[in-house]
């Protein structure tokens, strides 16, 4: 087993990585650990024992231990298994966790379908934390990959989520409107089509995806007009617009005002100009 740790308590951290090949009926436990641990099953079977419920798992299944929470594994006696595990901690491991099958389970059965890749960002996970000396930034990169093959399976299609869509692609939106983004990113960033998309705004924004892009980039703008003193290129260009021009025609045509004169106009007044509502 390979141990490091760092003296500073952080989000997330890795505090060791190791691997090891059990003999028939080997075993471990019960006892406590005083980090989160995974370990992922490489080869064999056994069993993980938490609260009283049995689980058995196998090749490119995984079991979590939670801090300071009893448990007991033990390697199958005819076909024992090979395991690797990780241990860490920090503020923001729930929030993480949440995100995986680990939300409401201790154990993660893998359908089969990417028991390789699985496995192989595992090893790198244990090559990374090998050769980090200290450093935290590739195993912690590594650990979030593994974490991410054990992820919640996706919502029911029968089930309405189209609250949470719109929130995403609208969160989307407000953290990348100054790059060349398309609508086919955000409903690829959301995980539905355009067309679900397009829907899913009229019903609760009262306009179109491409509309409320627009407008988020124009009331970006208003704001730096307001508050700066970048010049009108800047300003469109890190609002997402190609250049001041196609800016100031856009400006134009729904504010009413060519962005020179708005922030002259906003200058002169000393307050706000009555502008589109969607600008609030």
């Amino acid at each position: 087993m390979e141990k490091k740790s760092t003296s500073r308590q952080a989000s997330l951290t890795v505090y060791f990585c190791g691997k090891e090949e059990c003999q028939p009926g080997h075993y471990f436990g019960p006892a406590v650990r005083p980090h989160y641990l995974i370990h992922v099953i490489l080869e064999g079977k056994g069993i993980f024992q938490k609260s009283g419920v049995t689980y058995s798992l196998k090749k490119g299944d995984a079991f979590l231990i939670p801090p300071m929470e009893s448990t007991y594994y033990q390697a199958d006696k005819e076909n024992p298994w090979s395991y690797a595990w990780v241990g860490f901690d920090g503020s923001a491991c729930p929030e993480i966790l949440s995100q995986t099958v680990f939300s409401d389970s201790f154990i993660y059965q893998n359908p089969g379908s990417n028991i390789s890749a699985l496995l192989a960002c595992m090893e790198r996970l244990l090559a990374s934390f090998r050769e980090s000396h200290g450093r935290q930034l590739e195993p912690m990169g590594n650990l979030l990959m593994l974490l991410s093959f054990m992820q919640n399976p996706s919502p029911e299609k029968s089930r309405d989520f189209s609250d949470e869509y719109f929130k995403a692609a609208r969160e989307y939106i407000e953290h990348n409107y100054s790059y060349d983004i398309r609508i086919s990113d955000v409903a690829r960033h959301v995980g539905i089509d355009r067309t679900y998309l397009y829907k899913i705004f009229m019903e609760h924004g009262k306009t179109s995806p491409k509309q409320y892009l627009l407008w988020h980039r124009l009331r970006m703008a208003v704001q730096m007009l307001c508050s700066t003193d970048y010049t009108i290129t800047e300003i469109a260009l890190s609002c997402g617009f190609k250049d001041a021009p196609s800016f100031c025609n856009y400006f134009k045509k729904h504010i009413g005002f060519t962005p020179r004169a708005f922030r002259k106009e906003f200058q002169d007044q000393g307050k706000t100009i009555p502008v589109n509502n969607k600008l609030l």
